[in-house]
């Protein structure tokens, strides 16, 4: 019996460690502009379209949210909408998002960025929650992520 009990529990954890191997191959694919339209002076509402590689168990990602720095200084705060990422496959999602000026930033410093934009002055920080079908959830934070190391492919 104790040995059944052991040959049990080594069974579970293998499945559960394969499983978790399985966590760190979920890929980003692409991301791509689909619409963007204007909210007001100061804000965009933009919809991404996102390829996810899952080859994992079901995910949500909700509470989406950061800020984009200039040298810095809070220049954009954005959020979007929860997204579920289906498991075992390779899908595009897509994803809701607001960007609004932050406060102390004009529209004429933005306006004035089309003359000398430089990517590398450009930083963000991002939170987010991912839920499982069961219900656990785990919130994640990333801070002075460089902008271009998000558009390099």
């Amino acid at each position: 019996m104790r040995n059944r009990i052991a040959a049990i529990a080594a069974a579970l954890v293998m499945v559960l460690l394969t499983g978790c191997s399985k966590i760190s191959q979920i890929e980003l694919k692409s991301c791509a502009l689909d619409s963007v339209s204007l909210v007001g002076l100061r804000g965009i509402s933009a919809k991404l379209l996102l390829e996810v590689d899952n080859p994992a168990l079901q995910f949500g990602l909700e509470d989406i949210e950061g800020v984009v720095y200039r040298n810095g200084v809070e220049y954009v705060n954005y959020s979007a909408e929860p997204i579920t990422v289906s498991a075992k496959t390779c899908a595009v999602y897509p994803l809701d998002c607001v960007a609004t000026l932050a406060s102390g930033v004009s529209l004429m410093q933005v306006l004035s960025l089309a003359n000398n934009f430089d990517i590398e002055e450009f930083t963000t920080d991002i939170h987010a929650k991912i839920r499982l079908k069961s219900g656990v959830a785990k919130g994640f934070t990333f801070k002075d992520i460089p902008i271009k190391d998000l558009l390099e492919d």
